[in-house]
């Protein structure tokens, strides 16, 4: 990894925001007025049938793009659908561990920042296995659950994923509260100010849904 993209990673950890918001439900793109809010279809995959993946849930990250929180940090949970806007890195006495407490407390597993020459995502306490673009569809439920890569891990590091050719785009993740599912970043949003994302979730049992 280089030093700019090093940088550039480190940059988006420590970016601040102006004030807590515990705002911000995912916009999905294209939504009509009858489809559901995006915390709503989540809502429906964990409640759904067991072990069976939900519906897609396709959003832009950073979800916001006004003045007052432009290049400022917004991280999505993927269960509940709610974005965070990560206090200021002064409310953490600039300390990375404090950051990353408020990021495990609040359960967030991802955000996305654009950068001058490019755009990445970063994953907070997430296990994931890069796929090819073929596994958005060919992945199978079954596959996720037997796979021993995704097995429930104590921790597991930061990823940067990288939005570019040549690069992989699909993502196959198990959550810190151990939900399963397939992520997949399908590009820059039509203003080039977020990252689309889609992801789909598989319904864990009443045990989590319960405690969401």
């Amino acid at each position: 990894m280089g030093e700019a993209t090093m940088k550039s990673f480190t940059a988006i950890i420590l970016l601040g925001a102006v004030m807590l918001a515990l705002a911000a439900s995912l916009r999905p793109t294209q939504r009509t007025a009858n489809e559901p809010e995006p915390g709503e279809l989540i809502q429906a995959a964990l409640t759904g049938e067991s072990g069976k993946f939900g519906p897609t849930i396709e959003a832009v990250l950073p979800t916001t793009k006004s003045e007052a929180t432009v290049d400022k940090l917004e991280i999505l949970d993927l269960e509940t659908g709610r974005a965070m806007l990560q206090p200021p890195l002064e409310e953490f006495d600039s300390q990375a561990n404090a950051v990353m407490s408020w990021i495990r407390s609040n359960r967030l597993d991802i955000s996305c920042s654009i950068w001058p020459d490019g755009a990445a995502c970063v994953t907070y306490n997430m296990t994931l296995v890069a796929g090819d673009t073929k596994s958005w569809e060919a992945t199978s439920e079954e596959f996720l659950s037997a796979n021993p890569a995704l097995a429930p891990a104590q921790h597991s590091p930061r990823r940067l994923l990288v939005l570019g050719p040549d690069r992989p785009n699909t993502y196959m993740f198990r959550t810190v509260e151990g939900t399963l599912g397939i992520l997949q970043m399908i590009g820059l949003s039509p203003d080039g100010q977020g990252v689309r994302i889609r992801y789909k979730l598989i319904n864990p049992g009443d045990s989590l849904s319960a405690a969401l």
